[in-house]
């Protein structure tokens, strides 16, 4: 049976359908049948980690260790804390019932959260898992298609140990912690409504991925 949502998940990711309600219960299918879900794919490769990209959407801007994907539709904003996995930090996140989601998340030895905020109409989410974080402010009738990809990028984020240890050991990468931190929860900030409309505000700026960068890119999908 659970073979069978997969599927079906997978089958509404590639051909770009999308339900006309989004509800919790479709929320907690799609993280037991994608983000729970055990596998090696992945068609892009970084600097100390790689990850799966969903069909349609493309990698438009790298800045350290944080990426800014698209699909057109929605922007999503893609941070990995690779000092944080190295010293295998951990940090409680507290569920906000208030919230139009919310949920603590653990998985064999990988745990995170998710928190959506519904503001003006449209939905800020927040969701963090195995030391990533994506973050993106997307209509209704995109918020369930925006939840699947981010679930497929961070189920499918790997780290690659021995590149991390090495820049560790050559003081080659910076805290990103001390930059963004992925265990705190924006709602939690002061300024959170203020900085949502600087969110929505946002104008992409041209690609600054180098070759440096990227170590490899496999578009087969």
């Amino acid at each position: 049976m659970k073979k069978i949502i997969y599927l079906t998940l997978l089958m509404f990711l590639l051909t770009g359908c999308s339900f006309s309600k989004v509800d919790e219960e479709s929320f907690d299918g799609i993280i037991n049948t994608v983000l729970y879900n055990d596998n090696s794919l992945y068609n892009q490769s970084f600097v100390g980690y790689k990850f799966y990209k969903p069909r349609a959407t493309t990698v438009d801007e790298m800045k350290e260790y944080n990426l800014e994907i698209s699909d057109g539709k929605n922007i999503y904003y893609l941070y990995v804390d690779t000092v944080s996995y190295y010293y295998k930090t951990k940090v409680e996140h507290e569920v906000d019932n208030k919230l139009f989601f919310s949920k603590n998340l653990n998985y064999g030895d990988k745990y995170g959260y998710i928190d959506i905020s519904e503001i003006d109409n449209k939905f800020f989410i927040e969701f963090m898992y195995n030391y990533s974080k994506i973050e993106s402010y997307v209509d209704e009738h995109n918020l369930y298609d925006a939840f699947l990809n981010i679930c497929y990028i961070l189920s499918t984020i790997d780290f690659n140990d021995e590149t991390i240890n090495y820049k560790l050991s050559h003081s080659e990468l910076s805290v990103t912690t001390e930059e963004f931190n992925i265990f705190k929860s924006k709602k939690d900030e002061d300024n959170f409504l203020k900085y949502v409309e600087e969110f929505d505000k946002y104008e992409k700026n041209n690609s600054t991925i180098s070759d440096d960068d990227v170590i490899s890119t496999d578009e087969s999908e």
